[in-house]
């Protein structure tokens, strides 16, 4: 992210100071503060070198890696007392009662680290840190980096010259920012105003929202490559399926030939001589007839064979184009889910159950849990434990483990995760209730629409039908609740 972006992201997550840390999770190298009071959520990516607020809550490791472990150990249950960038630099710092956490984007790897006094404790890349001004006000053209650049010239139609970048930069901070989200031959770029240079944009209310789709995208990008391999190896065994299918409806097509020459041995039995290979009769139409048989067993024998695999190829006749048809099917299916998970990555573990209905060998990855189960997803809302599934198999194991009198809800309609609210038959407040609904529709594919139908019942009305996919219930009692996706930041969450 480029000066002037960082100052947007900032200014978005402006209304977290004062909030507590509540969790510090580390995916990778990437970096996640739970805050309270007021909640919320930021996040931090020195490879790609963003920070933003986030609603994203990717599964993290059970074992906090050493550089989590000890920001813990620093900052749990201490506020944020602010949010400082040096100048229009791509420096940021997140400034603790007993520590600051030290964001620095200028290196070509960037970094975190968390400083105390004068002395940096840890480090996530080097321990070096060059001085940064955090007293001076800055320059707006300061922040200015090649994309804010290409885009002024894509506007002018010339390169533009340093007073014209500041009056870019200073007329494209006074507006509230809006996220704008391009798809590019590099992968998507987020921006927090609009970008023609870039093309077509998918428009968000909130500039960390675009980010948000960015960084999701990126985290579940390896998921989503391992489903998008297994689901085209899938479309190859279709398509060689459907080829066979072809090749057999040929073949079904001889069956008249073959009652007819059934018909013609029995009809000239007493012609055909026991033992031979081949005879030559007069057909029906009076025309002679070569026809080769089985010499080891009698002529009559050969006819009646003749006859069941005409009857079989008859059959088959009349079952292989709905068979066709059906692979037609699959295949499109298949291609329109195999096309959503390229342009959404992060649907890859809400598109499990049914890519594999359709016949996808979805990879299974080794649980990484104690006792060889997943752990889902945690959450407390108003006293109640919420638990919210990661893919089809844990949805179907959350189902199965439940209460009949916990509540069950999912968004509807569309793939996405079985949340689970462990009420055992106790009453549930419809606050409670509204927080739990807001998870199933922020973990379904109905994620950044506005408004979101969820479906909710207690357990005991579902029910599996038979060869159904895993995840997959049918619901024989509902009500239904109409929310805003959300509620991750409202309260804490393993």
């Amino acid at each position: 992210m480029e000066g002037l972006e960082l100052r947007a992201a900032l200014r978005e997550a402006g209304d977290l100071r004062g909030g507590r840390v509540a969790k510090v999770h580390q995916v990778g190298e990437v970096l996640f503060l739970r805050l309270f009071s007021p909640g919320g959520s930021l996040v931090i990516d020195p490879l790609e070198k963003a920070f933003h607020r986030t609603e994203l809550r990717p599964p993290a490791p059970e074992r906090p890696p050493a550089f989590a472990a000890l920001l813990r150990k620093y900052l749990r249950g201490k506020p944020l007392l602010s949010l400082e960038q040096a100048g229009y630099d791509r420096v940021l710092r997140l400034r603790f009662p007993d520590a600051d956490l030290v964001v620095d984007f200028r290196p070509r790897r960037g970094n975190i680290l968390l400083v105390v006094g004068d002395r940096t404790i840890a480090a996530l890349g080097e321990s070096r840190f060059s001085r940064a001004d955090w007293e001076g006000p800055g320059d707006p053209g300061e922040g200015v980096g090649p994309g804010i650049r290409r885009a002024l010239e894509a506007r002018l139609g010339r390169p533009p010259t340093a007073d014209e970048l500041r009056r870019f930069a200073e007329e494209i901070l006074k507006k509230e920012p809006r996220g704008f989200l391009y798809r590019t031959p590099r992968g998507p770029v987020a921006s927090f105003f609009p970008r023609p240079d870039l093309g077509e944009a998918e428009e968000f209310p909130r500039y960390f929202l675009a980010l948000d789709r960015v960084r999701e995208e990126a985290l579940f990008l390896g998921e989503a490559r391992e489903l998008m391999r297994a689901a085209r190896d899938a479309l190859k065994r279709k398509r060689r399926a459907l080829e066979k299918v072809h090749e057999e409806l040929q073949r079904a097509g001889r069956w008249e030939e073959l009652q007819r020459t059934a018909d013609l041995i029995l009809t000239r039995l007493s012609e055909i001589p026991r033992g031979t290979k081949e005879a030559q009769v007069e057909g029906f139409d009076g025309k002679p007839v070569k026809i080769t048989l089985d010499p080891s067993i009698p002529p009559q024998e050969h006819a009646k064979r003749l006859y069941a695999r005409a009857r079989k190829l008859r059959r088959a006749l009349e079952e292989l184009p709905l068979r066709a048809e059906r692979l037609r099917e699959e295949t499109e299916e298949l291609r329109a889910l195999l096309a959503e998970l390229e342009r959404k990555p992060y649907l890859a573990p809400y598109l499990e159950a049914d890519l594999e209905a359709l016949g996808v060998r979805v990879p299974r990855s080794e649980p990484a849990h104690k006792g060889g189960t997943a752990r889902a997803r945690t959450f407390h809302i108003g006293g109640f434990r919420v638990l919210v599934g990661r893919s089809a198999r844990e949805n179907e194991r959350l189902v199965r483990e439940a209460h009949p009198r916990d509540i069950w809800l999912h968004a509807r309609r569309v793939p996405g995760a079985h949340v689970i609210v462990k009420s055992a038959g106790r009453e549930v407040p419809r606050e409670v209730l509204e927080e739990a609904a807001r998870l199933a529709a922020w973990h379904s594919k109905a994620r950044y629409d506005t408004k979101v139908a969820v479906t909710y019942t207690e357990v005991r009305h579902l029910r599996k039908p038979r060869g159904a996919p895993l995840g997959a219930f049918a619901v024989v009692r509902e009500e239904v609740l109409v929310v805003r996706p959300g509620g991750e930041e409202d309260g804490p969450g393993d």
